[in-house]
C-alpha cells in the first residue's frame, strides 16, 4: 500500500490576517473594525481549505494504527516540514535504492544546499529509523560541493538506502526560479525542461549513465562491471 503524497499548504504563509489601521477617526476606526471581521471570516471559513483532504487509504488498516480510525487524511507540503523530497515513507521500509532531485531553493539564491535531506536524516534518527544514510552537514556539501554535482549516500553500507542525490544546477538555464513564480513564458518552460534532463543527465556526461547504473545495482549484490569501481571511487560519499 502507497502513502498518499501531496503539494499544498503552501501559500498560507502569504495570507496573513490583515492588522486593523490604527487611527481615532471613528470613520476609518469603524472601516478597520469591519475589514478585520471580514479577515476572520475568511480564515475561519478557509480553515480547511490550506489542507489538501484526501480518502485515508489506511482506513482501518491495523499496521496503520495513528490514523487508521480517521476517513479522511489532512495533508500539507512537506517543505512546511524542511523536508521537500518524500524520502521519509520509504525509510520504512528495506528500499534498496531512492532517487533524489532537490529543488529546494534553500539558499539565498534558491538553489538547495542540502539542509532538506539533512533534515530527514535529523528526524530519522530522532524516530529510531535505520535505513537513512549518513548526511553530512550543509557546510559540508557547501564545500565539496556536493550541492551541484550527482552523490550517492549510503552506497558501502548494507543496511542503508542508497540515496541518489541529484540537485538542481544551472547546467543550461537559470533553474534557480523562485516557488512564487507563477507564470512562465513558452522559451522560459522549455529551458527549464532541458535544464531538467541535463540535471537527470548530469549535463550530458557520457559515463554517468554507466554509474547511475552501477549506483542502483551495487544493493542487489551480483557481480558489476569492472569500470563500476571507478564510479564508486568518483560518486559513492559513503
Amino acid at each position: 500500500m502507497k502513502p498518499p503524497g501531496t503539494s499544498s499548504n503552501l501559500f498560507n504563509e502569504a495570507c496573513v490576517p490583515i492588522p486593523p489601521i490604527d487611527t481615532t477617526a471613528d470613520t476609518f476606526t469603524a472601516l478597520a473594525q469591519d475589514l478585520a471581521a471580514l479577515v476572520d471570516q475568511i480564515h475561519a471559513v478557509g480553515t480547511r481549505e490550506e489542507y489538501a483532504v484526501y480518502p485515508n487509504p489506511f482506513y482501518n488498516y491495523d499496521h496503520s494504527s495513528l490514523v487508521s480510525a480517521q476517513t479522511e487524511l489532512d495533508l500539507a507540503d512537506g517543505g512546511l516540514a524542511l523536508q521537500n523530497n518524500p524520502i521519509w515513507p520509504l525509510l520504512h521500509r528495506a528500499v534498496d535504492v531512492i532517487i533524489v532531485n532537490d529543488n529546494s531553493a534553500d539558499t539565498s539564491n534558491n538553489f538547495p544546499n542540502g539542509s532538506e535531506i539533512l533534515t530527514t536524516y535529523v528526524q530519522s534518527l530522532s524516530a529510531g529509523l535505520t535505513r537513512m544514510p549518513v548526511i553530512p552537514s550543509v557546510a559540508t556539501f557547501i564545500s565539496e560541493g556536493l550541492n551541484q554535482r550527482p552523490t550517492f549516500f549510503g552506497c558501502d553500507d548494507t543496511s542503508k538506502t542508497t540515496i541518489i542525490y541529484l540537485p538542481n544546477y544551472n547546467y543550461t538555464f537559470p533553474s534557480n526560479e523562485p516557488t512564487f513564480k507563477l507564470e512562465y513564458t513558452e522559451s522560459e518552460t522549455i529551458g527549464m525542461i532541458a535544464n531538467g534532463v541535463q540535471v537527470a543527465t548530469k549535463g550530458g556526461d557520457q559515463g554517468w549513465p554507466l554509474c547511475l547504473a552501477c549506483g542502483l545495482m551495487k544493493k542487489a549484490g551480483g557481480t558489476l562491471p569492472s569500470d563500476c569501481t571507478a564510479c564508486f571511487a568518483q560518486y559513492c560519499y559513503n
